[in-house]
């Protein structure tokens, strides 16, 4: 962030990608984030920053409790980022790369969108 302030985004984001440990990701959240909660309070709703809204979080992958359901205020949602567990032979169902192998990570080409 420009102030200097570190973000701990394993506990901001659910996820189980590792966002904290990859320096270019914990870059691009720490130039986006900020960019995000200011678009938000700005753009959002007005006078709805303290009002709570009921939402699902994502919160893993597993067929066991892979959501929270409850109430937040939307300056405060934290959104999930989860890549299903690897399986040997997993192919992509469907689209442009259908049969491929299943990826583990997202390409270099596609990142840039996400």
């Amino acid at each position: 962030m420009p102030d200097g302030t570190q973000i701990d985004y394993d506990g901001l984001i659910p996820n189980n990608v590792g966002l904290a440990d990859d320096l270019r990701v914990r870059k691009a959240l720490e130039t986006w984030h900020p960019g995000y909660i200011d678009w938000w309070k700005t753009m959002g709703p007005e006078g709805f920053q303290t009002s709570s809204v009921f939402l699902r979080t994502a919160v893993g992958v597993g067929s066991e409790g892979w959501a929270k359901f409850g109430f937040v205020r939307m300056p405060e949602y934290r959104w999930g980022v989860l890549l299903a567990p690897a399986v040997e032979g997993r192919t992509i169902p469907f689209g442009a790369h259908k049969g491929e192998p299943a990826w583990q990570e997202v390409p270099g080409e596609y990142r840039a969108m996400l």
